[in-house]
């Protein structure tokens, strides 16, 4: 960027220019347009630079402008009396003898307009570049608040998952069994992931997906195939496409914590994660308890935590719905179903 005097200089040339070659075309002398211009340039500064102190100074935060106003209004006045008596003293003298001039009369309301004529496009530019200013300042603000809201979240997220996975372990090693080692080589998987691979910005969905198969694992070890039943399924076109890291877990850690948790048997959980021509559609059904239900068990920080993210880094591209399903037929058990819709395109 370039320093403020420059701007400065550039743009009180361009006026002097500009005035120069306007009134030159009378007469065809440039020259002398363009030093008596000149000379009239001190108190076209003045009434601009006066107008600018009492912009900056007098403007009162309670939204009180007039005594700004006013002060830019005598700079302006003063200016342009000053302009007035150069011209008296030398200006038209010199360069226009033939010219006469009396110092009141009304052509000194044409001086005082000049030096506003300068001052009010001054002025303009200025808070042109302030107003650009401070929109790129907004920019980076709300980009520093999104990267330190999104941060914010995974710090909710990492700890409650993990919180889990370490629960299914410490139970394993209660009873001495002999999936404790399985569990915790996934685990160190898992933790790896979430240490080194959610600092980036994207992942290929490969590997979040990956992810949820190394989950699914440490839950199919915990339970039973009598007491749970998992299908899952995942079909991806593009196993590339990136993704925010963490997105998807979520929804299937949700399941297993508030649908399988809270049955003694017959529980089941069924993932789907399609990925076709850049839509992404994921479904997520588990078994549920109608005692459990009536407390919404089935919510919680973790789906609130995929919501807020959706909303910062896919505004307008994504949709997630989840609820309690009521049976269709008498005697059927209830159900939670996640479902969530992106576009990546």
């Amino acid at each position: 960027m370039k320093p403020r005097w420059v701007l400065h200089a550039a743009f009180w040339l361009a006026f002097w220019l500009t005035y120069a070659y306007t009134y030159s075309r009378y007469d065809g002398d440039f020259w002398k347009y363009f030093v008596s211009e000149g000379l009239q340039m001190p108190a076209r500064m003045l009434a601009t630079y006066g107008a600018f102190w009492g912009m900056d100074r007098l403007a009162r935060r309670d939204g009180n402008v007039w005594p700004a106003f006013a002060t830019a209004a005598l700079a302006n006045i003063a200016g342009g009396l000053l302009n007035r008596l150069l011209k008296l003293w030398y200006v038209v003298p010199e360069y226009f003898p033939e010219s006469t001039i009396t110092y009141w009369d009304w052509r000194a309301m044409v001086d005082i307009f000049d030096c506003a004529l300068a001052s009010g496009i001054a002025l303009s530019v200025r808070l042109f570049y302030r107003q650009q200013d401070l929109l790129r300042r907004e920019a980076v603000l709300r980009e520093e608040k999104t990267a330190a809201e999104l941060l914010a979240l995974k710090s909710q997220l990492h700890p409650h998952f993990l919180f889990n996975t370490i629960n299914n372990l410490y139970a394993l090693a209660r009873m001495k069994s002999d999936k404790t080692a399985p569990v915790a080589l996934q685990l160190a998987h898992l933790l790896r992931f979430v240490l080194y691979e959610t600092r980036k910005e994207h992942i290929p969905i490969a590997q979040e997906v990956q992810v949820l198969r190394d989950y699914i694992s440490l839950e199919r070890l915990r339970y039973d195939e009598d007491r749970l039943r998992i299908e899952t399924t995942f079909d991806l076109d593009d196993p590339q496409q990136p993704i925010t890291p963490l997105l998807l877990l979520p929804l299937v850690e949700n399941a297993f914590k508030h649908g399988v948790g809270e049955h003694r048997s017959d529980a089941w959980v069924h993932v789907s994660v399609e990925l076709k021509n850049k839509q992404l559609q994921v479904i997520i059904d588990n078994s549920l308890d109608p005692e459990t239900a009536a407390d919404g068990a089935a919510g919680g920080i973790g789906l609130q935590n995929v919501r807020r993210q959706l909303e910062l880094l896919y505004p307008g591209k994504s949709r997630l719905t989840a609820g309690v399903v009521m049976p269709p037929r008498p005697g059927e058990s209830m159900r939670y179903a996640a479902l969530l819709s992106l576009n990546f395109s």
